[in-house]
């Protein structure tokens, strides 16, 4: 029985609220009356808000439920007027814990989502100085992490949360590192589909790419170190570039005419 409503049903008005007094939105909230029978339900609003019928005065019990917490229920006295009543929700424990570099540096402003097997992202947080984060009214199931921050690689590992668990979720992540640039030739016109090559610093090739059509060129996922970048197309012009962690930079070549 959903809400039945008549000229003679009694009006119960509520809130779903968490345990720090914010709204729990789409919480189910199911009236019971005093021989065990569901006389009711009602879902919260986006405010948390709720209404129901129920056909006469006396005593029921209001069952509150929602994703990540736990349910709770209280007891609520109808006597002919509308009554208001609130239901708090406790969350499940939280799932946390810390964002570092390789060397151990905590990595402030990562963003942490969390996404259950169908895909779907349950929760986000941001890590703080101290590179802590704490994703809250997570429950009990496997998720994939995604991690990702500015100068460093996105990463994504899989965990098992369960409740009452303090055990932190370790991520740890891998600087960037990246070497593009531009070729042009001395007039200031681009060069588009020359042959850009990276020499590592025992002269052995460790990548090779074509300019684009607007004479840009890229190389990602690098090792951190020394490297000689080298563009044909024209003349022949290279140039030794230090790509470290977290860097991205940019090289600009200017090719002259063959033979020059």
């Amino acid at each position: 029985m959903r809400n039945a409503v008549d000229g003679h049903s009694r009006l119960i008005r509520g809130a779903v609220r968490d345990e720090r007094g914010g709204s729990v939105p789409d919480a189910t909230v199911t009236v019971i009356d005093q021989q065990g029978s569901q006389v009711a339900v009602a879902s919260a609003r986006h405010d948390g808000s709720f209404t129901a019928h129920v056909a006469a005065d006396g005593q029921y019990v209001l069952a509150a439920s929602a994703t990540g917490h736990e349910p709770a229920a209280v007891t609520a006295m109808i006597a002919g007027a509308p009554i208001q009543t609130q239901i708090v929700l406790s969350a499940h424990s939280a799932l946390g814990g810390l964002v570092r570099a390789a060397d151990g540096a905590p990595i402030a402003g990562a963003v942490v989502t969390a996404t259950a097997p169908s895909g779907h992202v349950v929760a986000t947080a941001v890590a703080g100085a101290d590179g802590r984060w704490e994703l809250r009214g997570v429950a009990e199931g496997g998720y994939t992490l995604v991690v990702n921050a500015p100068g460093f690689e996105a990463t994504a590992r899989t965990v098992a949360h369960t409740a009452g668990s303090s055990q932190p979720v370790v991520v740890e992540m891998r600087s960037a590192v990246a070497l593009s640039g531009l070729v042009t030739d001395a007039h200031g016109g681009v060069i588009g589909h020359s042959q850009v090559s990276l020499l590592a610093a025992d002269g052995s090739m460790a990548a090779s790419v074509f300019s684009d059509e607007d004479g840009r060129y890229s190389f990602t996922d690098l090792t951190p170190g020394d490297y000689t970048v080298l563009a044909n197309g024209y003349a022949p012009v290279a140039a030794t570039v230090d790509v470290r962690a977290g860097r991205f930079v940019n090289h600009e070549f200017v090719l002259g005419v063959q033979g020059r």
